[in-house]
């Protein structure tokens, strides 16, 4: 009898041993830094923005381009001025903060929008690429539980997240933002005078 419960109790730490590595492994985040596949789409956009199209065209491409760039400058700000608060602030990882979240949420889903916008006045090549991105964001974003744009976001839902992976998700994606928005607005200009 005190065998058989000593080996219970054996057995019951042996599982529970198991179970917390496991736990910890579920809690950590899966990052997808989208930046890259954006600035790479922007760029291929770049190169499609100088092939002819009728002035109402280049018109509707102008305006899109313009709404895009507010969306991603939004998205930008956003994503920076939170940051700045966290290390300002110094706060520690593990408390969830659900409107920030949402509001980072809300502004990618601006420049979503703004990509099918623009997808829908530029060449079958750039809009296959730009289908393909919009649909992989939208995935992380909405249907993959665990799975986040940025380091940043992970961190606003609670999950543990180090100063240095903060640090170096905001300056590496915060420079591919801002050379997106800079083509972008290089791409306004030249579009109308095509």
């Amino acid at each position: 009898m005190i065998f058989r419960k000593a080996l219970s109790v054996s057995c019951f730490f042996f599982l529970l041993t198991l179970a917390v590595p496991t736990f910890a492994q579920s809690s950590n985040a899966v990052v997808t830094d989208v930046t890259f596949g954006l600035l790479t789409w922007v760029k291929h956009l770049n190169s499609d923005i100088d092939k002819p199209r009728s002035a109402e065209k280049a018109t509707q491409l102008k305006e899109q381009l313009g709404r895009l760039k507010e969306s991603l400058t939004l998205y930008r700000r956003n994503r920076k001025m939170l940051s700045d608060s966290l290390f300002r602030n110094n706060i520690a990882p593990g408390k969830k903060d659900e409107n920030n979240l949402e509001a980072l949420k809300t502004r990618m889903s601006s420049v979503m929008q703004g990509m099918r916008e623009v997808n829908d006045l530029v060449s079958e090549s750039v809009q296959a690429e730009g289908d393909k991105l919009n649909d992989q964001i939208y995935k992380t974003l909405y249907e993959e539980q665990g799975h986040y744009l940025s380091y940043l976001e992970a961190f606003l839902d609670g999950k543990e997240v180090t100063k240095k992976d903060l640090a170096l998700d905001g300056s590496v994606c915060y420079t591919r933002l801002e050379e997106c928005i800079n083509l972008i607005t290089t791409m306004e200009v030249r579009v109308l005078k095509k």
